[in-house]
């Protein structure tokens, strides 16, 4: 496939991103270059569960959902990026990314990009900054839901109902278990 964009439009796009805003236009232009144009037709399969990995793509125009499983993880739209950064080219993904409408992405080797972030420091900064909110964000979504789970168990106590515990991952009633205790 032929690249409709050029290197200055490419550029351009990688300054859009969040995570490379305040990065110096001539580090994003090395950035641009060695990315690769990718167009998917809605409902193509970017990758699935299993697929070895290619690298990180940005989402230039389109929407891709990023599922694992049945279960819907996310959804990134322009000026997003997705993969799955912790791994190595070749290793086999977690999740799997499907074009919901037609999409053009960049396509990064993750190789690639590591390069780029020793290469620059500003963009490893940058990783890190995006890195640390996202760590936040799941922290708070963790503590909505586990305040969720209190106020549910309150209810259960409150109807008169046994509260289940939830121990190695599976949730047991209060009463399993215990024989020989």
């Amino acid at each position: 496939m032929e690249d409709t964009l050029t290197l200055m439009e490419k550029t351009a796009f990688l300054r859009g991103v969040e995570l490379f805003r305040g990065v110096p236009s001539e580090m994003l232009a090395q950035l641009a270059d060695r990315t690769r144009e990718m167009r998917f037709e809605a409902g193509e399969v970017i990758f699935r569960e299993g697929d070895a990995n290619r690298g990180l793509y940005m989402v230039v125009d389109g929407l891709v959902e990023i599922r694992k499983g049945r279960v819907l993880e996310g959804v990134r739209g322009p000026g997003l990026g997705f993969g799955e950064l912790a791994l190595g080219e070749g290793e086999p993904h977690q999740i799997t990314a499907v074009a919901t409408l037609d999409t053009h992405a960049l396509n990064v080797p993750t190789e690639t990009f590591f390069e780029t972030m020793v290469d620059f420091p500003e963009v490893a900064v940058s990783m890190v900054r995006v890195l640390a909110t996202n760590i936040g964000e799941l922290g708070q979504r963790l503590h909505d839901l586990e305040g969720k789970i209190a106020h549910l168990n309150a209810a259960l106590r409150q109807a008169g109902a046994e509260v289940p515990i939830y121990q190695s991952g599976v949730f047991r009633r209060p009463t399993e278990g215990a024989e020989g205790s």
